[in-house]
């Protein structure tokens, strides 16, 4: 057989879909990661240990929201942004 002789040609469709396919598994590898790293930090004992110590604080909203912190890191990065 000369099958081997056969030239692919990919269209302008395959490619832009092949190109998502790419971009999706890179995603995908990334989460697999961040999945891999969360198993871990909850198979550590003492770290678990230290979370659920805080939980009391979290209840008494002695820690400050996400959002808040998050605004806060950027009022300061546009302050020194702007000197």
């Amino acid at each position: 057989m000369v099958t081997w002789l056969a030239k692919t040609v990919l269209t302008d469709e395959d490619k832009r879909a092949l190109k998502g396919i790419a971009l999706e598994l890179l995603e995908i590898r990334k989460l697999v990661l961040e999945l891999a790293e969360t198993l871990v930090k909850l198979s550590d004992k003492e770290l678990m240990k230290i979370l659920n110590a805080s939980e009391n604080d979290l209840k008494e909203l002695q820690v400050e929201n996400y959002k808040e912190t998050l605004e806060k890191q950027v009022d300061i990065a546009e302050k020194e942004f702007l000197r």
